[in-house]
C-alpha cells in the first residue's frame, strides 16, 4: 500500500518534529536483545536536532538511560525520499540520577545511522532496514501524544 503521505514530503520543516517509540521491529537485534523494560525513541526538535533515547523502565544497575544527541536531514530527492540520516554528536548516560559522558560508546561520535522510511501517516511510521546478513526488516515507529496535547482545551 503506498504511503498517504508522499515520503518526500517527510523533509518539510515540521512534519516529523515529535517523540517517536520504536512499537515493533521484525529485526531480533533491535528488540530481542534488549532488556525488556527498554524501549528506543526518537526525540525529533527543530533545528534538525534528534535524540535518540534507550531508556530503561526498570533501573539496570543504576542506568536510566543512554542518550545521543545528534543532528539529522531528511532526503527530498526521488532517489530515496524520506531517508532520514542522523549524526552521533554527544553521547550520555543517566546514571543514579546523573547525567555523564560515556567513554565506552564515544567511538560512536560522528557515526551515521538512518531510517529509510516506506510508510508514514503522520501517527505510524514504518521503516525498512538490512541486518549484517543482508536479511531485510521492518521497524514500526508510534508517535507519542505530547502531554500538553492530551490535555483537553476549553472551547476546542
Amino acid at each position: 500500500i503506498p504511503s498517504p503521505i508522499p515520503l518526500k514530503s517527510l523533509a518539510d520543516k515540521d512534519r516529523l518534529l515529535g517523540r517517536w517509540k520504536l512499537a515493533f521491529s521484525t529485526d531480533a537485534a533491535a528488540m530481542d536483545d534488549l532488556p525488556s523494560e527498554a524501549s528506543i525513541t526518537l526525540n525529533i526538535k527543530e533545528g534538525n536536532q534528534l535524540d535518540y533515547k534507550l531508556e530503561f523502565s526498570k533501573k539496570v544497575l543504576g542506568l536510566k538511560e543512554i542518550s545521543a544527541k545528534s543532528n539529522y536531514f531528511v532526503d527530498a530527492s526521488p532517489v530515496n525520499p524520506g531517508l532520514l540520516t542522523y549524526v552521533y554528536q554527544e553521547i550520555s548516560a543517566g546514571v543514579f540520577g546523573l547525567k555523564v559522558p560515556t567513554g565506552l560508546f564515544g567511538m560512536l561520535k560522528g557515526r551515521e545511522a538512518y531510517v529509510e522510511s516506506v510508510w508514514f501517516d503522520g501517527q505510524y511510521w514504518i521503516a525498512r532496514g538490512f541486518s549484517a546478513n543482508g536479511e531485510e526488516y521492518f521497524s514500526v515507529y508510534l508517535r507519542e501524544e505530547d502531554k500538553d496535547d492530551a490535555i483537553e482545551k476549553p472551547g476546542y
